[in-house]
């Protein structure tokens, strides 16, 4: 058996970075919540929670004497805002590509002017994105809603930051021959880029694919889309546990993935589990 792992599976820079501060904060022994879970990967929130890190949905449940930790995702002005008013320190581990589109949109849009972002309405960071414009919002996941929706005149377009890039530039296709007056911005993160181009090359000449991630995870499910192209025999597992018996065989070329909220511990777990003769590394972030 042959396996091979992508030199750009797991954790990106601002994943990377808000799990870092989330365990400083560990360290410190600060009490301290996250505005929703730190990332999407169950196992790694697990282990925030045995480190005395827990979720909340609110501010509201957040209690007296805690710090809240806002996600790489970001979030809205006013979460900052409802911080303020009710006394709440924070430690802001928004991803600075993320915050480099908020100040985008918010400057442009200064005037009212319109913003298109092309990405999943209900996903976390788009949600953020569209709380920094100051007029109309549209989001556009597919070219189909691009070709039905009333597009203004002027607009800013933007893109989430986990979305495919072949997507991104066929709904800008659209938005090119619908928008006349349209400005274009790239925001798609070149670790996603990065990360979709060898799971192509990977799923290219695998005999087996395994994208390690969590199902709740966006920028997870599309590089199982990629790989589904190209290798049929593509499957997205949480842990090693979920791999299907009899899934690889000992003859097989073995390629392995992983999500940008995917943590290096489980990604060797699940290489341990396949591979003969290796053991997972160190539990460590």
């Amino acid at each position: 058996m042959k396996v091979t792992i992508g030199e750009h599976a797991g954790f990106c820079f601002g994943v990377r970075r808000a799990v870092l501060k989330a365990y400083e904060c560990a360290k410190k022994q600060m009490p301290c919540v996250t505005l929703g879970p730190l990332i999407h990967n169950p196992q790694e929130v697990e282990r925030l929670e045995r480190a005395g890190i827990r979720s909340v949905k609110e501010l509201s449940e957040v209690q007296p004497g805690e710090t809240v930790i806002i996600r790489s995702h970001g979030v809205r002005p006013e979460v900052y805002e409802q911080c303020g008013r009710m006394g709440i320190a924070y430690v802001d581990a928004t991803c600075p590509h993320v915050a480099h589109i908020h100040q985008l949109v918010s400057a442009y849009s200064e005037e009212g002017d319109a913003v298109i972002i092309v990405g999943e309405a209900n996903h976390p960071e788009v949600i953020g994105i569209a709380g920094w414009a100051h007029g109309q919002v549209l989001i556009l996941p597919t070219t189909q809603a691009a070709k039905a929706a009333q597009l203004p005149q002027k607009a800013l377009v933007v893109a989430q930051t986990t979305i495919r890039r072949d997507l991104f530039e066929d709904v800008l296709a659209v938005l090119k021959e619908r928008v006349p007056e349209l400005t274009v911005r790239m925001t798609i993160c070149a670790a996603t880029s990065q990360r979709q181009q060898e799971a192509e090359r990977l799923s290219a000449r695998a005999d087996a694919m395994i994208v390690v991630g969590g199902r709740n995870s966006s920028n997870t499910q599309k590089l199982l889309e990629t790989c589904r192209l190209r290798c049929a025999r593509s499957v997205l597992v949480e842990t090693p546990q979920d791999i299907p018996q009899g899934f690889v065989g000992p003859q097989d070329h073995v390629a392995i993935t992983a999500g940008a909220s995917t943590p290096q511990w489980l990604l060797e777990e699940v290489r341990a589990s396949i591979e003969p003769g290796t053991k997972p590394g160190l539990n460590q972030t």
